[in-house]
């Protein structure tokens, strides 16, 4: 598999039409989104596909790089197309010639100035906790113990509004612009031994949301106090914030983009 090109990122597209490609994937036989040499990764598979259908070098660009073991119930990708023909055998045949773990949702024509990345204006994710064990819920993080709710609850307050994440993103992942990111739905959805972490934000930072939660957890375990986020965002130092949660909790559950870029491309034939 070859290695991605400038334009596997969005940082540039030749092609006259653009077309949406809206995916669902469960990660777990995964290396994550992007595209990496003798790894099975989503972006890769996508390409594949596409490539043979296409007859020509096809990448998609897609609105985040999930991590290894992350699914997404709604990734967002875009592909530039160079004909109405093109564009007709992707919507066609693309569906049926992906793997089983991946989902093509819709496809349809967007603007050539949707870019799946850069136009985004928020991305959501949830992540799920299992008290309990259960060995036929795999896709959550299995705690075997119970939480202070109330604790993770007041916690997750903290987050909420327009931060600098720098204790909660891999080191040296300084993204373009800081780190700040404003943080709109960060809440959790309780069930009888389950939750549902669900947070949104204008961007995110490389593993954030599994260092949130994982701080989070330790503060429903009464290893931290609900105060301490505070003290942690203020910190600004990775080695504050503690471990990392595992990745099979995670979802990607929503992109976000202007109403302006919604509508569907016009195809001329």
């Amino acid at each position: 598999m070859q290695q991605p090109t400038h334009n596997d990122f969005g940082r540039g597209d030749p092609a006259a039409l653009r077309l949406r490609i809206d995916l669902a994937y469960v990660g777990s036989d995964f290396f994550g989104w992007q595209i990496q040499t003798e790894l099975r990764t989503v972006q890769g598979e996508l390409t594949d596909a596409l490539t043979r259908l296409l007859g020509r070098r096809a990448v998609p660009v897609g609105a985040g790089r999930t991590d290894t073991g992350v699914h997404a119930r709604c990734q967002v990708a875009h592909l530039g197309v160079n004909s109405p023909e093109e564009v007709d055998r992707v919507m066609r045949a693309l569906p049926s010639m992906v793997p089983r773990d991946i989902s093509i949702v819709h496809i349809r024509p967007v603007p050539v100035e949707f870019n799946a990345r850069r136009t985004a204006t928020a991305r959501r994710y949830s992540y799920h906790l299992l008290e309990g064990r259960d060995i036929f819920r795999p896709h959550c993080w299995q705690l075997g113990r119970r939480l202070d709710r109330q604790a993770m609850d007041q916690a997750a307050k903290y987050l909420l509004g327009r931060h600098d994440f720098t204790s909660f993103c891999k080191a040296r992942s300084q993204k373009e612009g800081g780190n700040l990111c404003n943080v709109d739905l960060c809440k959790f959805e309780w069930a009888e031994d389950s939750a549902i972490f669900h947070v949104r934000a204008n961007r995110f930072l490389h593993h954030m949301v599994r260092i949130v939660i994982s701080l989070l957890v330790e503060t429903g375990l009464g290893v931290r106090s609900a105060g301490e986020v505070q003290e942690i965002l203020q910190a600004r130092r990775r080695d504050r914030a503690g471990k990392m949660a595992p990745p099979q909790g995670l979802f990607l559950e929503e992109v976000s983009y202007p109403a302006d870029l919604q509508a569907d491309g016009q195809i001329e034939r």
